[in-house]
């Protein structure tokens, strides 16, 4: 049933691109959900209280929700066969098919409210997802990261949400944007005004992060000899590298707008997936997750090790597009993320030497003779790399590009394109004269920045543990226990109240009303200013 749910989306999804292609303007559909009146004086957009469900939908967000439904097929396709023996299959097509309908909200929403909603269901069912494999420690105490992580930056962004309705009375996109354009004193440049609208040194500091993260992503990715979370780290410098093209695209008016960086995304998330389903297959077979005792799987499973190495290659020339329509190969920046892609390159072909090459030793309980490829599973990652490889084609030229934002942009000079693919053609040799040279040797020195790395986290959770976690679960501790007491005082104290009055009713009136009075007459007699003094 997931994937039938899937394989309709898709069919409606294509159904209207077929639509988009015969008209320049995007479907939108609009819903009341909520319309409340708050106030009856003030300024009309504060009177009453909106909320609206808006379906936008123009190239762009056809395109995203192709590429996402195909990385979904092919994920449930693999699953059904490679996670056959899993518990939970059941609720893990169910997660996915929910995190398909938040994704095309998110990607269709044209309501702040309503795309924070959207995001929301997101993030619990990536969570679910990540700590699908509970019974084992390893899941589930990453998947705690994955919840606590993003807690700051989706409160951050309901309180935008927040600050702009306080600011214009309307979540609207439609009325919102045209406000933000002609309001006084903001600078505004085609898409996304809150970016652009930004000075020069928020730019910069935006673009110096994605720079960080492009850089330091692949570089973590190769200390370590663990498969997956080196393919994840290498697809996450690659997109660092296309989200500081976006950024340089609002800096720069010069350059071609952003929407090269998105193109590059587009390329990178199919074949990041594909990498990650190929490599599954292959620890899977080796009953491994260390690179250190891969081997052989050119010769034994070479349908998967040709799809990683496909989806290793799509996500290092991925972004030399982008790099080439948006960047100058003799800048700062230009520098920078050649340095990046040049990491990226190193990293995935690093993988696929060391799980494809090399002697495939015994082990206790395993025998190599015995590894043998899945068949019903091969064909899911090299779908994954062809679309990968397809979205990497089209963003190199500019027609692709005017597809996507309606916009007109000039080609990329040939040259340029192979500049930046000869960063990562460099890249490629780099790692192949490493691993070939020695591969144990190589391997050795990831595992010790690996282990580097996992003693200097230690130490930084320990610390996050002894002063924030410890004290924070602290204060919950006392405060729940606070809590039942001062609810059984306050409870005594009603009791005893009830009590006072039940009796204060049975005594006749004038003798309390005799004590009142002198009470009264007493207490002023106290705090006259002649006695006070």
């Amino acid at each position: 049933m997931a994937m039938f749910g899937i394989v309709v989306t898709m069919l409606l999804t294509l159904l209207v691109a077929w639509g988009l292609t015969r008209r320049s303007t995007p479907f939108v559909a609009t819903y009341q959900y909520i319309n409340m009146s708050v106030a009856f004086s003030g300024p009309s957009n504060f009177q009453t209280f909106t909320l609206q469900l808006i379906l936008h939908v123009d190239h762009l967000t056809v395109v995203a929700l192709l590429a996402i439904e195909i990385c979904m097929m092919a994920a449930i396709g693999w699953h059904s066969l490679m996670g056959r023996t899993e518990p939970g299959a059941a609720r893990f097509h169910a997660v996915i098919t929910a995190l398909l309908f938040a994704c095309s909200g998110m990607l269709m929403s044209w309501d702040l409210a309503e795309l924070f909603g959207f995001w929301a269901i997101g993030g619990a069912l990536t969570y679910l997802l990540l700590a699908h494999r509970w019974g084992l420690d390893e899941a589930a105490s990453r998947a705690r990261v994955a919840l606590a992580l993003p807690f700051l930056t989706d409160l951050c962004f309901l309180c935008g949400i927040a600050w702009l309705y306080a600011r214009y009375g309307t979540q609207n996109l439609s009325s919102l944007v045209p406000i933000l354009h002609t309001n006084p004193g903001w600078t505004w440049f085609r898409l996304m005004p809150i970016v652009v609208a930004s000075n020069q040194q928020t730019l910069r500091a935006l673009i110096s992060v994605t720079l960080v993260a492009a850089i330091a992503a692949p570089l973590l990715g190769m200390l370590g000899n663990e498969p997956r979370r080196a393919v994840a780290l290498n697809g996450s410098g690659a997109v660092a590298v296309a989200a500081a093209v976006l950024m340089n695209g609002f800096q720069v008016q010069s350059s071609t707008f952003a929407i090269v960086g998105v193109a590059a995304v587009l390329a990178i998330a199919p074949a990041r997936a594909g990498g990650v389903l190929a490599l599954a297959s292959i620890a899977s077979a080796m009953r491994t997750d260390d690179l250190a005792e891969m081997g052989e799987a050119w010769r034994r499973l070479r349908a998967s090790a040709g799809a990683l190495l496909v989806t290793a290659a799509v996500m290092a020339v991925a972004d030399c597009g982008a790099l080439a329509f948006g960047v100058k190969s003799r800048s700062f920046l230009g520098f920078a993320l050649g340095e990046a892609v040049l990491l990226v390159a190193v990293g995935g072909l690093r993988i696929y030497l060391a799980a494809s090459f090399g002697p495939l030793r015994r082990r206790r309980a395993f025998e190599p003779e015995r590894v043998r490829q899945v068949e019903g599973a091969l064909g899911w990652p090299y779908l994954l790399a062809i679309a990968g490889a397809g979205f990497l084609v089209a963003s190199l030229f500019a027609g692709w590009l005017n597809f996507l934002d309606g916009q007109k942009h000039p080609a990329a000079s040939v040259g340029a394109i192979l500049v930046w693919a000869g960063v990562a053609i460099v890249g490629f040799a780099i790692a192949a004269v490493s691993y070939v040279r020695g591969k144990d040797g190589a391997l050795a020195a990831s595992a010790a920045g690996g282990a580097w790395v996992h003693r200097s986290l230690m130490v930084a959770f320990a610390g996050i543990d002894r002063f924030l976690i410890r004290p924070t679960t602290d204060i919950a501790r006392r405060l729940e226990d606070w809590v039942p007491a001062g609810d059984s005082a306050l409870g005594r104290f009603t009791s005893t109240s009830g009590q006072l009055a039940l009796a204060a009713g049975r005594v006749p009136a004038l003798p309390i009303v005799i004590v009142l009075a002198v009470a009264l007459a007493i207490v002023f007699a106290i705090v006259a200013p002649g006695v006070a003094r």
